[in-house]
């Protein structure tokens, strides 16, 4: 699984990894962002470099994934993250704009990629989806690399190594990536969502 080999990035390659996998996972929209932050802070990255190229490379992922729904339009976007998600979502950034693309990115549960697909094809400009996203994204490095770096700083006061901590990352990872693909955390998200939006079932 293309997770699998990301992971591994984020450890070779410090916060360069992490720019680059973030690029990568917002792109790809099955991959969470949440796991791979909180598990670049787990491992040491300083929460500084977390916010600043895991930020960064959020933004340019989520610039890349706008134009490619910009350009490619709906089919192209329901099979990315499928019609459910596209539905009434038009009226709801009419009625929200910026400031409520601003929110969702706030939110670390709400899904960055799927936000920025299907954005890419509502009536929402590219300059208020970059301000909403650029003002979102930071925040959401700094919530999701804390509890990271608290993670591990706990798992290190009580003596865990290095190696250790890499290895319950990882397991922790997996875990949630199962969880992800079992429908447990993606079940969440879409109920986030869903009420957020003020959908109805």
């Amino acid at each position: 699984m293309l997770e699998e080999l990301l992971v591994p990035i984020i450890e070779a390659y410090g916060p360069i990894g992490l720019l680059f996998v973030m690029i990568i996972q917002t792109i790809i929209a099955p991959i969470p962002s949440e796991a791979m932050i909180v598990f670049a802070g787990a491992i040491g990255i300083r929460l500084l470099d977390i916010v600043i190229f895991g930020g960064i490379g959020t933004i340019v992922g989520a610039v890349i994934a706008f134009w490619i729904a910009r350009k490619g339009g709906r089919p192209i976007v329901k099979k990315l993250v499928g019609e459910d998600w596209i539905e009434n979502l038009d009226e709801w950034v009419i009625e929200n704009g910026k400031t409520g693309i601003f929110v969702t990115r706030l939110i670390p549960i709400i899904p960055f990629d799927l936000i920025s697909y299907i954005t890419g094809v509502t009536s929402l400009s590219f300059k208020d989806y970059m301000i909403a996203t650029a003002l979102g994204a930071f925040p959401r490095m700094l919530i999701l690399g804390s509890i990271g770096s608290l993670a591990g700083g706990v798992l290190r006061w009580v003596g865990v190594g290095l190696e250790i901590t890499i290895g319950v990352g990882t397991i922790a990872f997996i875990v949630l990536m199962w969880m992800d693909r079992k429908g447990y955390i993606s079940g969440f998200k879409k109920f986030i969502f869903e009420k957020l939006m003020g959908r109805k079932k």
